[in-house]
């Protein structure tokens, strides 16, 4: 895609139609678990689901699956009414500046060159997103959050890969959460 294409993405703006914390199952890592119980006080099992294989698509290999006894699973945030539990009803979050850095970067998918300049920009298909072009983003703002995801998912597959190789039982989430320092 060419560079002008793309800059358009730089005006987008979202409309707070809530549609993205609809049915979407937000990955989390342990530093966005952090994140959210700093920020809120509240403890990890009030928010911190585990969706299996029939909630999620994503390949085998992925990084985010986590073993358990009972089979795998991915640390998300929990639903309410098929939506996420921190959003509002006024269609908006709850938890703002605490989110997801996942949360952060959408509705963007951004591919970095190997120099960190951002090569493309296009927006996510997951869900409707009636939005508007009149928003001003910079390519700073957007690469730093690229990056954030990246370091902070890089970090957390490596605590998954860990958990997984071990052995036995005792594999639970309950379990999974206090590995990551967190008391439910």
């Amino acid at each position: 895609m060419a560079q002008s294409s793309w800059r358009r993405y730089l005006t987008f703006r979202c409309t707070g139609c809530g549609n993205c914390c609809r049915e979407t199952v937000v990955l989390l890592t342990h530093q966005d678990v952090a994140r959210i119980v700093d920020g809120t006080g509240r403890a990890p099992r009030d928010f911190v689901r585990f969706f299996g294989p029939s909630a999620v698509e994503m390949g085998s290999a992925d990084p985010h699956w986590i073993q358990f006894d009972t089979g795998r699973a991915v640390m998300a945030l929990k639903w309410r009414s098929r939506r996420c539990a921190f959003l509002g009803v006024n269609n908006l979050c709850q938890i703002y500046g605490h989110r997801p850095v996942t949360c952060r970067e959408h509705p963007f998918n951004v591919r970095l060159s190997e120099t960190g300049g951002v090569e493309a920009i296009s927006l996510s298909r997951v869900v409707r997103c009636p939005h508007e072009w009149d928003g001003q983003t910079s390519l700073k703002q957007i690469r730093s959050v690229v990056r954030w995801n990246e370091l902070q998912t890089d970090a957390y597959a490596k605590k998954v890969k860990t958990w997984n190789r071990r052995r036995g039982a005792g594999r639970t989430r309950p379990a999974f959460l206090r590995y990551l320092g967190f008391v439910n």
